[in-house]
Parts: C-alpha cells; structure tokens; sequence
C-alpha cells in the first residue's frame, strides 16, 4: 500500500476561510439574553415533531485520522476538522451600495474540513451545511473539492409547494462540448485538435441536471445526522430513527444509545457513551443496492463515543474501503477542541 492510497483515505472534506460562502434549518429569532433556543452553550433548531438538532456556536474540533494496518500497526492518515455556528440571516442578496437587510432570524451551520498531499497528489475537501429558517431550501449542503481531483455536490431539502423533496446534482467532466478552451491542440499537422478526455480541472466540469424526488418528512443529510447523534446523549434517549440523504440515496438510520465509559484521545481522556449507527435502504426505494458510506468515509457497522452530557463527538470507529481490494478499520480521534459546550472537559485524573 502506498502513502498516496492512504490519503486517499481520507474523509475528502475541509474548514474554509472566513470569507467563503458558508452554506445552514429554522432558528426562530434572534439569540438575545434568555432566548429559550439558546440552551447550556447549544442552539436548538426545533424540526416540526422530530428530535431537536443542538448547534454549538463557535465550536472547533480537530481530529487525527488512523487507520490499522494489521501487522503493520496503526499509521495516521491525516486530521480531519468539524466546526459549527450561528449567523444572522440574510434573506436575499441587497442592491449595490446597500447593507444586508437582517431578517431578525439565525442560520445554524456545520463544516467538516480535510486537506492534505503527498508524492503529488492534492486535497482540499470541505462540506458545509445550512440549517435556514425557510421552506425552500431548509436544508442546504454542499460540498467541493480541489487539488488533484475537482468536483462539487449540491444537496437541497425542504418544502416545494407543501410536500417534502430533495433536490441534488453533482457535476462531471464535459465531453463532446463545444468550448474550444477545452480542446487540446494537435501535435501532427495533418490531425485535428480534439477535447480532452476526462482531465481533472474543474473549468472543464459542468454541472449535471439536478435530480428532484420525494423525501420523509424533516430529512437530513450526512452532517445533520451526526449532530443528531449528540441530541440522543444530551436527551437520554435509547433510540433515535431519522431520515437521511446522501446524494440522491435516501437512507433509514437508527441511533442507538451504547455503554458508558472513558475513552483515551490525543486530546485527553472523557467520560462517554457509545452510540450505534445503523443504516439501511427504505423497502422499495429507488436506488436500491447502492453502498453507504457515511462521514469521513466509513462504511459498515458505525461506533460513534461522544461525551457522556454534552455529546461532543470524541472517537469514531468503523471501516473504510481501499478500493475493491480490502476494508481498513479507522479512527477518528479526536486531537483539539475550542468553543465546546463548558459541561465538555476531560476526567479528572485523581
């Protein structure tokens, strides 16, 4: 196994610079002194009857990616970022030379971060979702990566004309179009230029046509699913079942709260408690036989130990695919924190 397969391991997302547009469900007002939806550090995005999903303002974690290599041992493949918050929203673009117009409502967002490179290959991958106080989109996630590949993800959830729908396109390389900045000059005289062929610049990609379907009800994709892992512990709930997208795939999951005890990371030590992650395909959905792979890439039976009040994530378990060759366990663990709720902090030692 080579070095640049292990970076191929990595989750492919990444935290953006504060001036890239950030894309996050309905925060009612404004956060003021007392606001009821600010609670213990959290904010509390209410999803019509469904389990609350808790956002932490200004909350960073770092996290050291490992994979086991059997007799080899453990080898880092890089870190991982999951970082979270609260802005006003803006509804609509202002004119030239005007401010925007606040609406008195908030956006909760979440942002997982990777980058990365060795022996020539490059990685710059972030996905960013939008949880906006509005029907059409409600949900809104995208996802871009740069470097050596280029490609980009857009996700939409919400309510179109009253019914719940999911919206997504992805984009691909270009072939048979017509721009002639995508076309490679001939080297013999008496051949024609021709368009490249599945080159990796994302100027010669394309957005595909967006597909539009049917969705359950207050439907998540793969970041709202794993903050919901956190309303679980924080509620002492045993179970948590929710509706998740990835992609055009819709998926059946079901949290399942664990045992208790003190997990050892980079970062310290915690009091946890482990939560179970089980996926499957809804009986007749279309699509059916597609493979899951959830956040940071992992596949399978999915451990997630999260702080045993608060429900920061602190260690991730579970297997990730070296191609069609063989799975590799992996953990994600957690290396760095900032901005956590203050019930969140490490055992103390004595």
């Amino acid at each position: 196994m080579t070095p640049s397969a292990l970076l191929l391991l990595l989750p492919l997302l990444a935290p953006r610079p504060a001036d890239d547009p950030v894309v996050g469900r309905a925060i009612p007002a404004l956060a003021g002194p007392g606001d009821p939806h600010l609670v213990e550090g959290s904010y509390r995005i209410q999803r019509g009857d469904e389990p609350v999903l808790w956002i932490p303002p200004g909350e960073v974690l770092e996290f050291q990616v490992e994979v086991d290599l059997g007799i080899l041992g453990e080898a880092s493949v890089g870190t991982v970022t999951m970082s979270s918050g609260v802005e006003p929203f803006v509804a609509g673009l202002p004119m030239p030379g005007q401010a925007p117009a606040e609406s008195g409502r908030l956006v909760g967002w979440v942002r997982t971060v990777a980058r990365g490179g060795h022996l020539g290959y490059e990685l710059d991958h972030s996905i960013t979702t939008r949880f906006l106080p509005q029907d059409w989109p409600s949900v809104l996630n995208l996802e871009v990566q740069t470097g050596s590949e280029n490609r980009k993800r857009e996700l939409k959830i919400g309510l179109v004309d009253g019914a719940w729908t999911g919206n997504y396109r992805g984009n691909s390389h270009c072939p048979g179009c017509d721009r002639l900045e995508h076309f490679v000059k001939a080297t013999l005289p008496w051949n024609d230029d021709y368009h490249c062929k599945k080159c990796k610049r994302a100027e010669h990609r394309l957005w595909d046509e967006p597909m539009e379907f049917a969705v359950p009800p207050e439907t998540v994709d793969v970041l709202g699913a794993i903050y919901l892992a956190r309303t679980l512990v924080r509620e002492e709930r045993d179970t948590l079942a929710l509706h998740m997208l990835q992609k055009e795939n819709l998926w059946d999951v079901t949290l399942t709260r664990g045992v208790s005890g003190n997990v050892k990371v980079p970062a310290g030590t915690f009091a946890c408690r482990e939560v179970q992650l089980g996926v499957s395909q809804p009986e007749g959905a279309e699509g059916g036989g597609a493979k899951f792979s959830g956040l940071f890439g992992i596949k399978g039976s999915i451990k997630i130990w999260v702080h045993e009040s608060t429900g920061v994530p602190v260690l991730i378990e579970g297997d990730v695919p070296l191609g069609d060759i063989m799975d590799l366990h992996a953990r994600i663990k957690l290396a760095s924190y900032l901005g956590t709720p203050e019930a969140f902090g490490v055992v103390d030692a004595k």
